[in-house]
């Protein structure tokens, strides 16, 4: 890393002092004088019993508000509301208000005032944890509640957007654990056949179904006295999510063909992208799964909401990606990584540094070196040539929605270097819908070597 680089990377980690903090006030509707000062740096409000601030309004969404402190200031995020945000006489989706400020929520106002009596949350002193690095506030006080419930017997829901560092974060848990020197297993519930889910999952016996063989154990009982890690457990069918509950109730599980119970010992860490609150409130997950699942609830911020950190993950990835090189970045590469929205986060960085480092001459990365691919698509002379609108709506419709389909999953699948089921978190995609259009545009089945694309 250069110089400016590093001096950025400094000033960063000298900690802000905040004077003030903020507070939200319900002044108008049902819940009117209900109060939540933001002493965390992330929160929610909605109708959801499991938000910060619970606004008890029919017209409210489950999760209606997606909130984080900016000293003494709240950055407003609507959640996908049904209704809306509004301020004043416009609908927002996001915005910075300070105090005075006051939004719409269904029936209800709130409004932003400063709480000079609260105090905040504490902050680690360390800017890691496990794989994970930062020194912005919002994520030394996400190491500060791993610190302390890492070493503690109790499940964890974790939930931030796709590249977020949620594996990351479940295995330095484990590693952090009394049960470290046991299993760590994972379990991808977007990968899960649907036939064969339940199998897997609890084990089989002999003779169970066709090709059961021998009896094998499942997922939870090779990770017995360690951790299960449940990747996008927002994808578990509703009668898989009846069977995991149990788990979690009894501590047991019943292999398929099997009459007897067998007892496993085992932490639960889920993960998802999604808000299961919002799932909940659309009838597509178990309210009682929930609440077994979050007694202690984790949201990872997303790296547009941290941009701050990006020097120092720059630092951190290009050690990893060097080998026994000395990969440095220049001045203006990093100016243009610090200015971009990175919607696949870090794991969305570290693929662009992967290439960068490729392409870079003299082990020093420029800026041309990071312009490209991430940030545009750039693709073959056809794909960046005007969209062709004659004929009918209806044809030139057809023949736009073809083009960007075949672009986008060509650019996804060489992203993710052919792996279906990370292009499918990725895309936000069941995996069999991916697969059927991958079929469909004719791009199923291609070698996706990550190589660089022509200009």
């Amino acid at each position: 890393m250069t110089s400016r680089g590093q001096t950025e990377l400094n000033t960063a980690l000298q900690p802000k002092t905040i004077t003030s903090v903020p507070r939200l006030t319900v002044v108008a509707g049902p819940t009117a004088g209900r109060a939540f000062a933001m002493a965390n740096q992330l929160a929610t409000a909605g109708r959801h019993a499991t938000n910060d601030l619970v606004i008890d309004d029919p017209r409210v969404s489950g999760v209606h508000l997606q909130l984080r402190r900016v000293d003494d200031r709240v950055h407003v995020r609507d959640a996908g509301s049904t209704n809306g945000t509004w301020l004043g006489r416009h609908r927002i989706t996001e915005i910075e208000l300070a105090a005075g400020a006051e939004l719409q929520l269904g029936g209800s106002t709130i409004r932003i005032e400063v709480d000079d009596g609260a105090t905040t949350s504490p902050l680690s002193t360390s800017d890691s944890f496990g794989d994970l690095v930062g020194q912005s506030a919002v994520m030394r006080e996400l190491f500060a509640t791993l610190e302390r419930v890492a070493p503690k017997e109790i499940g964890l829901l974790l939930q931030g957007e796709t590249g977020t560092g949620k594996e990351e974060v479940a295995r330095a848990i484990h590693a952090k654990s009394v049960r470290s020197s046991a299993p760590f297993v994972v379990i991808d519930a977007t990968s899960l056949p649907e036939t064969l889910a339940e199998s897997l999952l609890f084990g089989h016996e002999k003779g169970a179904f066709t090709g059961a063989q021998e009896r094998r154990p499942g997922f939870f009982e090779v990770a017995h006295g360690g951790t299960v890690f449940l990747d996008e457990i927002g994808e578990l069918s509703p009668p898989l999510q009846s069977k995991f509950l149990r788990v979690l109730e009894r501590h047991e599980v019943t292999r398929v063909g099997g009459q007897q119970p067998i007892k496993v010992d085992v932490r639960v860490i889920a993960a998802t992208h999604r808000d299961l609150r919002h799932e909940i409130d659309a009838g597509r997950f178990r309210e009682d799964l929930y609440f077994r699942l979050a007694p202690v609830r984790i949201m990872l911020p997303p790296l547009r909401d941290r941009a701050d950190d990006i020097p120092i993950i720059c630092q951190k990835l290009l050690s990893q990606i060097a080998g026994d090189r000395t990969l440095l970045i220049e001045n203006g590469a990093l100016a243009h990584l610090l200015a971009q929205p990175w919607p696949g986060n870090v794991r969305e960085l570290r693929n662009v540094l992967t290439r960068a480092a490729a392409l870079a001459s003299d082990d020093v990365i420029k800026r041309v070196d990071v312009a490209g691919e991430g940030f545009g698509f750039r693709g073959t002379r056809e794909e960046r040539s005007a969209l062709d609108l004659s004929g009918t709506f209806g044809v030139a419709k057809d023949r736009a929605i073809e083009r960007f389909e075949s672009a986008y999953l060509a650019a996804l699948m060489k992203r993710c270097a052919g792996n279906l089921s990370l292009a499918s978190r990725e895309a936000d995609l069941a995996r069999h819908h991916l697969r059927d259009l991958l079929r469909k545009r004719g791009l199923y089945g291609l070698s996706w070597d990550a190589k660089p694309e022509e200009a």
